[in-house]
């Protein structure tokens, strides 16, 4: 009879263990640690790893339910600049300066998707002309600069409307030579990402552009991870700003993000992976960055249990450049956490260098706007006029 109870409490104690449930893993995405890792690396590393752990028994992928994609900014503001331009023609000002707010406010989102600032001006020029008639004169002027800088070799469609608006543009142009020139300086995590400033490319991040005219400029720039980001800059006569440039997100997302992508791991960032694990009902969470070592790539992953002060940091991943190699390492990875859980790796104290062979920060550059200023009014180059008489028409030749 004992040996009987014996055999059936092992068989119970089998079948539970059969079916204990999977590990729930949530991978973030990872982060580039320079500016000089091959496009999309860090998305694509965060894939490979969601497909292992989606293919090792003892492991379930925590992910996020599926939500609407956003509304279409870039429409929304078009049909603002409409409406905007309509109720101004019906002389419903306070309306056209609503609807021309709203349209603002939805370019502003998607400042980086636009081919250049000339649409951007044009809503500008707008709000201009919109606010001139109001009475708002000074805010009027400030609008008026922005269209101007924004698109400055390009003549404003809106001012061919009104004799008196196309003086008072004439005016503004004349006024912005004559001011001092600011300075806009660049920054990004990580560091090493390229700029355009007014669709010109500038040097690489760290940057310093001088000599750019007072108003609004329009800039963007394509992170390692083969996002695009960007906005519109505001200039001051004589004055310094500072842009800084990191992955786009916000909330506990985004604390990760830019913590990963400046090669620093601090309380700040673990307590907010923490909670997008909770968020997610994960067991752990994975997470890390991607940096150059040599003609290949090192991955540097810690896992994080929700529970935990202090991530642990798995052994260094070198792959090649193009992952064609990923697969093994990253199926070994996702077994470990499989088998060991949250003692895989070992314990590492914050704040911590989650890339510890990137190399130095890269020196500020220095560069001149790279604009080329001409007045948009300028006449056409004519021809000199000679200083001798023309010579006189030859006759055609003939045969003897």
């Amino acid at each position: 009879m004992t040996r009987t109870v014996l055999l059936l409490s092992l068989l119970l104690c089998t079948v539970s263990g059969a079916q204990q449930a999977p590990r729930r893993v949530a991978v973030l995405p990872f982060q580039a640690s320079s500016g000089d890792v091959p496009g999309r690396a860090g998305p694509r590393v965060t894939q490979r790893l969601v497909t292992e752990v989606r293919g090792v028994e003892g492991l379930e992928l925590a992910e996020a339910p599926a939500t609407e994609p956003p509304p279409d900014a870039l429409a929304q503001a078009r049909e603002a600049v409409k409406d905007a331009r309509a109720r101004w023609q019906k002389r419903d000002l306070a309306g056209a300066d609503a609807s021309i707010g709203q349209a603002l406010d939805a370019y502003a989102t998607v400042a980086a998707a636009l081919p250049s600032g000339n649409e951007l001006a044009d809503a500008y020029a707008l709000r201009s002309a919109v606010r001139y008639s109001q009475g708002r004169d000074e805010e009027a002027a400030r609008a008026l600069g922005f269209a101007l800088t924004l698109s400055p070799r390009r003549a404003l469609p809106l001012a061919s409307s009104s004799p008196l608006f196309a003086r008072t543009v004439e005016r503004a142009q004349a006024a912005l030579r004559e001011q001092p020139r600011g300075t806009v300086r660049f920054v990004s995590v990580p560091p090493g990402i390229p700029v355009t400033l007014d669709g010109h490319a500038v040097e690489n991040t760290p940057v310093r552009v001088a000599e750019v005219p007072p108003g609004g400029h329009l800039w963007r720039a394509v992170l390692p991870s083969g996002e695009t980001t960007g906005g519109v800059v505001e200039v001051l006569s004589g004055k310094e700003v500072e842009v800084k440039v990191r992955p786009p997100g916000d909330g506990a997302e985004a604390t990760v993000s830019s913590a990963l992508a400046g090669n620093r791991l601090d309380a700040a960032a673990v307590e907010a992976a923490k909670a997008l694990g909770q968020t997610l009902r994960a067991e752990l969470v994975l997470f890390g960055t991607v940096s150059q070592a040599g003609s290949g790539l090192a991955l540097d992953i810690f896992v994080l249990a929700p529970e935990a002060k202090a991530p642990r940091r798995v052994p260094r991943i070198s792959l090649d450049a193009d992952l064609l190699d990923a697969g093994p390492p990253l199926r070994e990875l996702a077994s470990t956490l499989a088998a060991r859980g949250s003692q895989a790796g070992e314990a590492v104290s914050l704040p911590a260098t989650p890339s510890a062979g990137a190399g130095p920060a890269p020196r500020l550059a220095q560069v001149k706007y790279p604009v080329e200023e001409k007045p948009v009014s300028a006449p056409k180059p004519v021809a000199p006029t000679p200083d001798r008489a023309p010579l006189a028409p030859r006759k055609p030749l003939v045969r003897p």
